[in-house]
């Protein structure tokens, strides 16, 4: 079934059952679509006739049949209508690096100052003066589409631009490409293989198989309601469940992060092959009664689950309820509202790009955030990087959990090595508390540490003995509250702490709560129990802000943040799943400084984000 897209006030494009053809075969048939302004992103696997749409609507192929509108010509515009950005790139090998910049740009009195500022954003100044047989891939590559923007076009179209550009450099271009175009009103169409990025700047999407338009939309629509497996695919992979976990009847579509897999020895699937693939798990199985295979796709924090293991599958309910009542927030919740909001990445590890998990600021502000890399990166109140240090060990795990503590020290929960490491500012191992175990001070997963002003140090742990663990400031075991479970008091899977007034906040991931204890360890309430409950997926992490006490909860399965007093009711919330600016995907962990600017790591986009009220 074809989806079309609503009608727009402007329209770039209108095709009506146009159809391509050539010697071969049929390119493109019977194709009815409506091209609005903004950013549209082509979709298709090879062949699939994305280049064909694209020579189409740019005029470089007409169509054998059906009719093609073009509506974004401007006569007495002193910019061009439309640029192209060709799969050869279509560079001038006669012309230098910045003369393709001079020759397309806008004759005025900052052609230059344009030129340069492209140049710049695209890492290209020191080769200015080369000529495209100088280039690299990459550097032509780039340079294809800085033209296109030095034109200053109405309407760029890109076929898969930036593709030669490696992963740990893409991101830091799109930001510019998408600033540019938002800043002097340019309309993008451009065609890829990357769900990543169509998910991050794209907000119509068309996919295209076999020549034919099977999904046009947008993109959130087809990430959260695909109307197939087939066309879900398009944005990654999705399990094809019902409530029960059996796959032949009444099947329902889920994403990685709406189903969990859990072991259960009297599951009815059987783990044959696992795939951790860092933000997702494969998980290859066969029905223990029907002996069809399948493969799930589930988001974990680590790969957990082992060949020859048993498991089920438990749909995550409360994620369809947010998809189904636009996140349950009560209809008079606002909106937060931010002046700002800043983002940026941590420091390359190679070519990779890692992604931050946890967040805590000292006293001056300063931000100390640990990454998938194994680091600890600490920023100043600018933003600046200052210092960086390695974990001790991280081959096998990853930290999760930081905390500068009163006496200057920084506190790591070093998840996957059952203890704590204290360092010092400079990062050298002052000394490390607990080992693999299940008594006092010993830890499954530790993933979060605070403490209180007393200088006593609460440690959170999940494994299959999910708890929290109290010790005094030099190591010593005081006391343990919390067990695995469901009820008042239960965890599963524990993540952020707070403390305040003598009280501990636990975000209790999988049971979707925030629960408070006393910090001698007694179970008082579940956060909002008394004022209805509060809708959240998947609280990641809870931080409070030093000023209001009031709260904020960062929700890993929904992306945003909720922000509720001390009795739980909602003051607003902020963000959604996605890769624009506002949205998150997969958030970790945040915290809140002096200045009530609150900061987010935004796992799956590798950010770190700051939003100033």
């Amino acid at each position: 079934m074809v989806v079309t897209a609503p009608q727009s006030e402007t329209l770039l494009w209108r095709l009506t059952e146009v159809s391509l053809s050539w010697q071969g075969g049929v390119r493109l048939e019977g194709i009815d679509l409506e091209i609005p302004a903004g950013v549209t992103a082509i979709m298709g696997y090879s062949g699939a006739g994305k280049t064909s749409l694209l020579n189409l609507l740019v005029g470089f192929e007409r169509p054998d049949r059906g009719d093609l509108q073009r509506n974004h010509t401007h006569l007495k515009s002193p910019t061009l209508d439309l640029f192209w950005v060709p799969h050869s790139m279509g560079l001038w090998p006669q012309y230098t690096v910045r003369e393709h910049c001079l020759l397309v740009s806008p004759d005025t009195d900052q052609q230059q100052a344009r030129a340069d500022e492209l140049l710049a954003a695209f890492g290209l100044t020191e080769v200015s003066d080369k000529y495209p047989g100088q280039l690299s891939q990459g550097e032509a590559s780039r340079l294809s589409v800085v033209r296109a923007l030095a034109s200053q076009a109405k309407v760029l179209v890109m076929d898969e631009p930036l593709v030669h550009v490696d992963q740990a450099h893409w991101p830091q271009y799109w930001d510019f490409i998408r600033a540019y175009c938002d800043s002097h009103s340019i309309s993008l169409i451009f065609s890829t293989h990357s769900p990543e990025l169509v998910l991050r700047e794209a907000q119509q999407v068309i996919c295209l198989d076999q020549g034919q338009v099977i999904y046009h939309g947008p993109v959130e629509e087809l990430y959260r309601s695909p109307p197939s497996v087939k066309v879900a695919s398009f944005l990654g992979p999705v399990n094809e469940i019902d409530s029960s976990g059996d796959t032949s009847v009444l099947p329902m579509l889920a994403r990685p992060e709406q189903v969990e897999l859990i072991t259960d020895p009297a599951g009815p699937f059987e783990i044959k092959q696992t795939h951790f693939l860092g933000t997702m798990e494969e998980v290859r199985t066969v029905n223990r009664e029907t002996g069809a295979a399948h493969t799930f796709y589930h988001r974990p924090a680590r790969a957990v689950l082992e060949v020859g293991q048993r498991i089920s599958i438990r749909l995550l309910i409360l994620f369809c309820c947010l998809l189904l009542c636009g996140g349950c927030i009560p209809g008079d919740a606002p909106e937060l509202s931010f002046s700002d909001i800043s983002q940026w990445t941590v420091p390359a590890e190679g070519i990779k790009v890692p992604a931050p998990r946890s967040l805590n600021v000292g006293p001056d502000d300063e931000l100390y955030v640990l990454d998938n890399a194994g680091r600890v990166l600490v920023y100043d109140a600018n933003d600046e990087l200052i210092k960086q240090w390695e974990m001790p060990d991280f081959e096998i795990g990853k930290p999760e959990g930081v905390c500068l503590l009163r006496n200057g020290e920084i506190a790591v929960a070093d998840t996957h090595y059952h203890r704590v490491v204290f360092f010092d500012k400079e990062g050298k191992v002052l000394r490390m508390l607990g080992e693999y175990g299940e008594g006092p001070s010993q830890f499954i997963y530790p993933v979060s540490v605070v403490q209180d002003p007393e200088g006593d140090i609460y440690v959170c742990e999940y494994g299959n003995h999910d708890r929290v663990q109290k010790f005094s400031e030099t190591g010593e075991y005081l006391l343990e509250f919390g067990k695995v479970g469901t009820g008042p008091g239960e965890f599963q899977r524990p993540a952020g702490m707070v403390w305040h007034d003598h009280k501990i906040y636990v975000s209790d991931a999988i049971n979707n709560r925030i629960q408070i204890f006393s910090d001698e360890g007694e179970f008082l309430e579940i956060l909002g129990a008394k004022t209805g409950g509060i809708p959240l997926y998947y609280p990641y992490d809870i931080a409070i802000d030093r000023n209001t006490s009031e709260l904020y909860i960062v929700e890993y399965g929904s992306g945003r943040i909720t922000k509720t007093d001390l009795q739980g009711n909602i003051l607003g919330w902020f963000g959604k799943t996605g890769m624009q600016q506002g949205e998150f995907l997969t958030p970790w962990g945040l915290t809140v400084n002096s200045k009530d600017q609150v900061f987010v790591a935004d796992t799956g986009n590798r950010l770190i984000v700051k939003l100033t009220p």
